[in-house]
């Protein structure tokens, strides 16, 4: 069985600046002190998102504050995270879209880790997609699914 540790190695991808390496292993010594929160079976992909967005939150905080990942504060990951006042959930891609070209990334460009990466996280899960009996169907942005990580069921706290 493959550990989520191994997982998260693969969803990293291969290259990427060494901020984006640094803030997955600040994600990866977070999920391995809740490690037993996660299932081998991810049938949903929500912790693969979930995962993701948290450390593309780390890894957009950590270089827009000069900072190492480590470092960055949980409030600064929920200020990313969380509506504004009239925002809806595609405002908030949006507006991480926004943060990853402030920080050169072309955000279609399927070669560079971070954006492919982000690709899935802006990715739409259509509810006429799905069958609405089974209450495990995802809804919404991919980069939501960072409340999994973040909220009671893991409770990741940094």
């Amino acid at each position: 069985m493959t550990t989520i540790n191994e997982q998260s190695r693969t969803w990293q991808g291969e290259g990427g600046p060494a901020e984006w390496t640094r803030a997955w292993d600040r994600t990866r010594e977070l999920i391995n002190t809740r490690a037993n929160c996660f299932s081998e079976s991810d049938s949903d992909a929500s912790q693969e998102d979930g995962i993701s967005a948290l450390a593309t939150a780390l890894y957009i905080t950590a270089r827009e504050r000069h900072i190492e990942p480590a470092a960055v504060a949980r409030q600064a990951v929920d200020d990313l995270i969380h509506r504004r006042p009239g925002e809806t959930d595609l405002d908030i891609v949006r507006r991480w879209e926004a943060h990853l070209e402030n920080l050169g990334h072309d955000i279609d460009d399927k070669t560079d880790p971070v954006s492919a990466r982000w690709q899935r996280l802006r990715y739409e899960h259509d509810p006429d997609e799905r069958n609405w009996d089974d209450s495990l169907a995802r809804h919404g942005y991919g980069l939501t699914a960072i409340h999994y990580v973040l909220g009671t069921h893991v409770a990741l706290a940094f």
